[in-house]
């Protein structure tokens, strides 16, 4: 059924009519005529979700003249500062064209657009004229969701997918429950309202209930019917877990995404140094690159991070130790091998230096990698040990979030054992595979908000987690009779 949008008490303050005249005997020669009204504009779609088209319709418009349609949003993104510190999430005003369109001979326009990949929610739609508002209304975006696959045997990968999640509220956190236990929460902040949850198939054989709920701070709101926002979908899918066994490696990460590092700083003309591979995981062997320096001298190689505690009381702060002496050849240039020591997850400046005075720094980020599960199968009650390296330290990277079979259990860090982690726990479950899975989660939010979002799983890591995408880590434990 085609739908008519009239959201004309919610925009009375902008549609507020700008030609109520003065009587003709006070108008002086030469004074500009009133602005003409801005009139409702008529939107007529099947359903308001990212790629519906949507008729935009008005008459008495100046024929000939040429319309440009104006979408009203907003643009979002989380905010970093220092590098360290995780300050929530920001907005704020925006607008593109929808495109342009001509007015009929008649003075009617009647124009076709798609609605933009956008975050849900109100927006406004605009026909100006020469830079002038003639016509406007609002159009509410909903949001669309849609998972894959819907079938395949225990720890295969499932995608949601959704598009149209909203900045407000009631809107930008969402909550996937799976044999009805959360899994963890969905976010699109920085990418314009669409992104991928991603979790894997866990549980016997049969079919699986999926429910994706709105949830403030990550909780699943039952009682969805009874809400302020009792009109957002709330949909409901099914997996079936089949007898076949999954293609995907016992233990493994997904794959690391490229770390954003400053460029290298250079205190000496026509100098320039570099780290290749410039991300890799503890031990990594690399090779640090270098021209423009003092030829034949042995320059002094710092490795940089950071050492403290968040919740000890004693704080944190920079440090630094020399790990090498680098020689410099005869035409200064550097070739020099390098192993990535044991250290925090993230950043980490590499410094050259000649009797103490800084000559250059480039950067290397370290992978959180895994180091070992073990055992890997045993009887309920088993005790398991996963041990991890390059955990990181930020606000935003230093934790990782539980779940074994789909269910919240519990999460880590790793600032005090600078970034390496050891987590332990006793397996359970009837017989058969069980999965572990760490997902990114923020370790702490600005101190105006409750924490309790921000250390559960973000199942949309890869595509919205601040600062570094730091990659999920998958486990699988055989319960054995």
């Amino acid at each position: 059924m085609i739908a008519l949008v009239s959201l004309a008490v919610f925009f009375s303050a902008r549609l507020t009519s700008t030609s109520a005249a003065f009587p003709t005997d006070t108008l002086q020669a030469g004074a500009k005529p009133q602005a003409a009204p801005v009139q409702k504009l008529e939107l007529r779609y099947d359903k308001p979700v990212v790629g519906a088209k949507v008729r935009a319709i008005v008459a008495g418009l100046p024929p000939g003249k040429i319309v440009d349609l104006q979408w009203g949003t907003v643009t979002g993104d989380w905010v970093i500062e220092d590098y360290y510190f995780f300050r929530g999430m920001k907005y704020s005003p925006a607008s593109l064209s929808l495109g342009k369109f001509p007015v009929e001979a008649s003075g009617r326009l009647d124009a076709t657009f798609a609605i933009p990949e956008d975050y849900g929610g109100v927006h406004d739609v605009i026909a100006t004229i020469d830079g002038q508002a003639v016509a406007q209304n609002g159009l509410d975006v909903t949001q669309s969701f849609e998972m894959t696959p819907l079938f395949g045997p225990v720890g295969t990968p499932v995608e949601l997918r959704v598009k149209g999640l909203g900045w407000r509220a009631m809107e930008n956190t969402w909550v996937v429950n799976w044999d009805n236990r959360g899994v963890g929460f969905v976010t699109a902040v920085s990418t314009r309202g669409s992104a991928v949850a991603r979790f894997r198939a866990a549980g016997p054989e049969g079919d699986h209930p999926v429910k994706i709920y709105t949830g403030w701070q990550g909780q699943s709101y039952l009682n969805f019917q009874q809400a302020p926002n009792a009109y957002l979908p709330r949909p409901d899918f099914t997996f079936r877990v089949t007898p076949s066994r999954s293609s995907t490696p016992a233990v493994y990460a997904d794959e690391y995404q490229a770390y954003p590092l400053p460029a290298s700083e250079i205190h000496m003309a026509n100098g320039n140094l570099s780290v290749s591979p410039s991300q890799g995981a503890v031990g990594t062997q690399a090779t640090l690159r270098g021209e423009g320096f003092p030829a034949g001298t042995a320059l002094q190689l710092f490795w940089q991070t950071y050492v403290g505690s968040r919740v000890s009381g004693n704080g944190f702060s920079p440090q630094e130790k020399e790990i090498a002496k680098v020689k410099v050849g005869s035409n200064g240039k550097i070739d020099f091998p390098l192993t990535i020591p044991l250290d925090l997850g993230g950043q980490h400046g590499l410094e050259l230096r000649e009797n103490e005075k800084p000559l250059a720094r480039t950067y290397f980020a370290i992978e959180t990698s895994i180091v070992s599960m073990n055992p890997a199968s045993g009887p309920a009650g088993t005790p398991v040990t996963i041990h991890l390296r390059g955990v990181g330290w930020t606000e935003y990277d230093n934790l990782y979030a539980a779940t074994y079979d789909n269910a919240y259990m519990g999460y880590a860090c790793g600032f005090n054992s600078q970034g390496d982690v050891v987590i332990t726990f006793r397996a359970a479950g009837e017989p058969g595979t069980h999965l572990i899975d760490l997902f990114p989660g923020i370790y702490q939010g600005p101190p105006t908000e409750n924490q309790l979002l921000y250390r559960m799983p973000q199942l949309t890591y890869a595509d919205d987690h601040p600062g570094n995408k730091i990659p999920a880590l998958h486990f699988k434990f055989e319960v054995t009779r």
